[in-house]
């Protein structure tokens, strides 16, 4: 049975489906994390990008988590669970790419586009042209080398 995100989930089920589209799953025996889009993994932690889940606890977190970290020492379900509500937050939010790690938010809204929804590719191209005329020269950076500049189109 697949669990639908819930405010007041606990996530031990180490599953939960964000929405219609994302879900994500913890592996505690191979101590990782993935997010799938339509039910095809996309982003694991650890990654190249997220290379140990303290550097993605860094990069994925605010401050209030480091206590928590303290605490608990569980820092996969600490990043688990702070994932599972970032991705909620972000796709209740027309998935705004500030609401969401970048490195997260563009290759899930890339794989979104490809989904076949109009929404997503016009959200795509808009979210990658707002961060790239807003953002610090590492988010732009990143759109740069990862190639999400050339998938600007005649769309708009």
């Amino acid at each position: 049975m697949r669990e639908q995100f819930n405010e007041n989930n606990s996530f031990k089920n180490n599953y939960c489906e964000v929405n219609e589209y994302i879900s994500i799953q913890r592996y505690e025996n191979e101590s990782k994390i993935t997010i799938y889009v339509s039910n095809e993994p996309l982003i694991t932690i650890p990654s190249p990008k997220f290379p140990s889940f303290e550097y993605a606890l860094q990069e994925v977190n605010d401050n209030s988590a480091h206590h928590i970290l303290i605490q608990d020492n569980n820092i996969t379900e600490i990043i688990f669970q702070k994932l599972i509500r970032n991705l909620d937050i972000w796709s209740k939010n027309d998935y705004d790419t500030q609401l969401l790690h970048y490195k997260i938010a563009f290759p899930l809204l890339k794989k979104l586009r490809d989904v076949g929804k109009t929404k997503f590719q016009i959200i795509f191209q808009q979210e990658i042209l707002k961060r790239y005329s807003t953002s610090p020269l590492e988010v732009k950076d990143f759109l740069e080398q990862e190639g999400y500049l050339k998938l600007i189109g005649d769309f708009f």
